[in-house]
């Protein structure tokens, strides 16, 4: 899904109740136009992020002074063609407004020229957006059909049940809990099914939610890396690691945004689950 709405004539009404901007810088080599993999990890940690939807980003292209008027004119709208062009194929995300402005003239000639030039190489990316609050929905658990096909460690378990680990909300494009200590109690009844289980065996599956339909996964601010389903399954496992069961009874999967719950909340989709694959 598409996460940019261009629906302007709500765009007064939502900026006074809750919408915020920002603005990002992505940094150019010398005369080139390519965009590099760690400026792409600034873009990714931006627009991966599973709290927000976005209203309107504005690309802009700037050169240093190196050059012709005419040349840097055109390696700057390259620069912003860029960045648009990775917003689109990465995240689905059309730019409201994409433009070259050219160079930025040097205004002091007795600082270190290079330094400034190498600042002044770069794609300003400036964006509005609403962030939205995470928080479980007791109503919605009990209404939404495709809940009731997962089971509960009270349950009898066979191979091919799943378990939905509750009170695992996780903080946005990162592997902490919101609520730690809640947590917790729910990873213990884990281990405590585990140990009067010992012949079962699992794997831990992580989903995430609320990101572009061309980005399989969302971006964790701690690897840098766009594989957050996978960093939160993995902390799963260490846990029940920590907790004394064996590594060789569990193994640990990011499924991305592939498997998501129908007509699921937010919080239902931002899951780790348990599968049990051997009784």
């Amino acid at each position: 899904m598409n996460r940019i709405l261009i629906a302007l004539l709500f765009l007064g009404f939502l900026s006074n109740a809750q919408q915020k901007s920002n603005t990002i810088r992505v940094y150019f080599d010398s005369n080139s136009s390519d965009l590099a993999s760690n400026e792409m990890s600034v873009i990714n940690g931006i627009f991966s992020n599973e709290t927000f939807t976005f209203y309107t980003i504005e690309v802009s292209g700037f050169c240093d002074d190196i050059g012709s008027l005419e040349a840097n004119k055109i390696l700057s709208d390259k620069r912003a063609q860029t960045v648009a062009n990775f917003l689109k194929s990465e995240f689905d995300i059309n730019a409201t407004s994409t433009l070259g402005k050219g160079e930025i003239a040097l205004e002091d000639l007795k600082s270190n020229l290079d330094e400034i030039r190498k600042n002044n190489r770069y794609v300003s990316v400036f964006y509005t957006f609403t962030e939205d609050e995470i928080k479980p929905s007791d109503e919605a658990a009990t209404t939404n059909p495709a809940l009731k096909l997962y089971k509960t460690f009270d349950d009898e378990l066979v191979v091919g049940d799943k378990i939905i680990i509750k009170n695992l909300l996780f903080k946005g494009n990162t592997r902490l809990f919101h609520k730690e200590e809640d947590a917790l109690v729910e990873l213990n009844k884990v281990v405590d099914y585990l140990n009067k289980n010992p012949n079962t065996t699992i794997e831990i599956q992580g989903h995430v939610c609320c990101i572009g339909k061309a980005h399989s996964d969302a971006f964790d601010m701690t690897s840098g890396k766009t594989n957050l389903s996978h960093t939160r399954a993995k902390k799963i496992y260490d846990y029940l690691v920590e907790k004394g069961i064996s590594p060789s009874r569990m193994t640990h999967m990011g499924y991305g945004r592939k498997f998501p719950i129908p007509n699921g909340i937010e919080s239902e989709n931002k899951r780790v689950e348990i599968l049990i694959t051997k009784i």
